[in-house]
Parts: structure tokens; C-alpha cells; sequence
């Protein structure tokens, strides 16, 4: 199909040219954790990416750069975000919205998808899995991508993390981000309470950890706790989870948070996968 195709069958509006319109301003609004907080809503770029985003049921608006209408990928995106508008904008516009050296040629808004604690909560997900202060985007990303390919339930950015809007690590969720339940910016005491009174077992990886991750039993509920990436967790954390270690027998001090991560809760999947797991796993 031809790019006119394209656009009179969806009825995109031609090449926007102006850096005035509506749409291209609110994307560049969002391009600050503020201006994302202060309109509840974040941008998501890539095919893929979209895709999720459109699926997911809270996009507000798809932007596409006419250069690429044509592109398999982008034609579909167009005929599955109906009713959701569908703007073309020319490439210089495009290039001044993306956050990538090499775009896709396709971005969207979309409304903040978290839910609140209670919400979460409410009825006890088996497995949590939390960010209590990670800062890198490509680590935040990682982890939430993580979480989604294990079962994990719900995903919680403790205030002091990376923002999970940030674009950098909506990219490296490659669409994780849309498929589990999400709350971000809350308060430790009020996740540590909330976990004690919901009856679930704290854990978190440190190597100063008495018991190595393989040697311990991972009971339902489960929150597992990931701390900042230079200072580790906080000394509430300490206090009240129980640490376990990864065994390193070379000569490596440390394992990234990423990796870490995985050896972590691909484990926790491993037992409960022996034994009842629930229907997420």
C-alpha cells in the first residue's frame, strides 16, 4: 500500500508541519518527569512498543513520521489504534519528539497506567517485585521486563527510583511496562507495612547474606527487594528482609543489579514451579 493509501484509508491527518500543534506540544511536555507528572501521561516510541501501548487500552494519541507510513509495522499500528487519532507529522518535526538516534518513525501518548497500593494489594499477588531506588534506566527497565517474564504479579518503584515514565526505560521494558500492574513513587514505610500486614515474606539479594538463594525455601506471598545500584538497600530494608546471596566462587566482587535480578527470581520460578505454583507461573 502507498502512503496516500495509508493516510486517506485511516484518515491521518497529512503532515503536520507546525511545532504549534496540540499534539506535537504535548509531547514535547512529556519529555520532563515533570511535565509527565503534571499531565499523567508518558510517551512510548518504537513499533513494538506502541503496539503494547495501543493493546493495553490508555493511548491517547499516535504520532508517525510521513517518511514511514509505508512500513509494514506502521500500517498495522495504524489500522489497530482505530479510534485512537493517528497523526502524521513531517520528519524534522518527528526528529525534534524522538528520544532515539535511529527512530521507528512512530511514537504515542499514553495515560499513566499505575494503579494504587491498595489496589495492588488488595487482593495478595504471590509475587512482587520492587525497586527500592535504582537510578540507571536501562537497569530499571530490565528489572520490570524481568518481573513480566517470570509471572510476577505487580511491579513497585519505590520514591527514589528512576522514574518508570522515563523514556529510556519505557524503551528497555520492550513492552513489559503494559503487561502487570504497576505503582510507583510510594513510600517505603508504607510498602513495608502493607507487605507485613498482607502476611508476605521479604527477601533481598546482598552478599552479606547468610543463606545462598538456591538454599532457601521462597513461600507465597513473596515481595523480593532490588536496592539502589552503588549504596544498596536502605537500612529499613536490611532490618526487615531477609538477605540472601548469589554465590560468586570466581573472583567477581559483585553482579550487576540486572543479572542479579534474574538469577534471583528465575530461581524463585524454578520452586514454585515444583511445587503449586499459582496461575501466573
Amino acid at each position: 500500500m502507498t502512503i496516500s493509501g495509508v493516510l486517506s484509508e485511516s484518515k491521518l491527518e497529512v503532515a503536520v508541519t507546525s511545532p504549534d500543534n496540540r499534539w506535537v506540544r504535548l509531547v514535547r511536555k512529556l519529555a520532563t518527569a515533570q511535565g509527565r507528572d503534571k499531565q499523567q501521561a508518558f510517551v512510548v516510541e518504537g513499533v513494538r512498543a506502541v503496539r503494547e501501548a495501543v493493546l493495553c487500552g490508555q493511548t491517547v494519541v499516535v504520532l508517525v513520521d510521513e517518511a514511514m507510513c509505508h512500513q509494514t509495522g506502521i500500517i498495522e499500528l495504524v489500522y489497530l489504534s482505530a479510534p485512537v487519532p493517528v497523526i502524521s507529522v513531517t520528519t524534522d518535526i518527528f526528529l525534534t519528539l524522538s528520544d532515539t538516534k535511529t527512530p521507528q518513525g512512530v511514537l504515542a501518548v499514553v495515560r499513566d497506567i499505575a494503579t494504587s497500593l491498595d489496589a495492588l494489594l488488595s487482593r495478595p499477588p504471590p509475587l512482587v517485585v520492587v525497586s527500592a531506588g535504582l537510578q540507571d534506566p536501562g537497569n530499571m527497565g530490565t528489572l520490570i521486563r524481568l518481573a513480566d517474564a517470570v509471572g510476577a504479579a505487580a511491579f513497585v518503584a519505590l520514591r527514589g527510583s528512576v522514574d518508570i515514565y522515563n523514556p529510556k526505560v519505557v524503551r528497555a521494558t520492550m513492552g513489559s511496562l503494559f503487561h502487570l500492574p504497576v505503582c510507583h513513587d510510594i513510600d517505603d514505610n508504607l510498602l513495608l507495612n502493607a507487605l507485613l500486614q498482607g502476611g508476605y515474606s521479604i527477601v533481598a539479594s546482598d552478599v552479606q547474606g547468610k543463606t545462598a538463594h538456591f538454599d532457601r525455601e521462597f513461600r507465597q506471598p513473596l515481595a523480593v527487594i532490588f536496592g539502589n545500584e552503588g549504596s544498596g538497600l536502605s537500612s529499613l530494608w536490611l532490618e526487615h528482609a531477609e538477605l540472601v546471596r548469589i554465590p560468586m566462587p570466581g573472583r567477581a566482587e559483585s553482579l550487576n543489579v540486572g543479572v542479579a535480578a534474574g538469577v534471583l527470581l528465575y530461581e524463585v520460578l524454578r520452586q514454585w514451579r515444583q511445587t503449586s505454583p499459582p496461575a501466573s507461573l
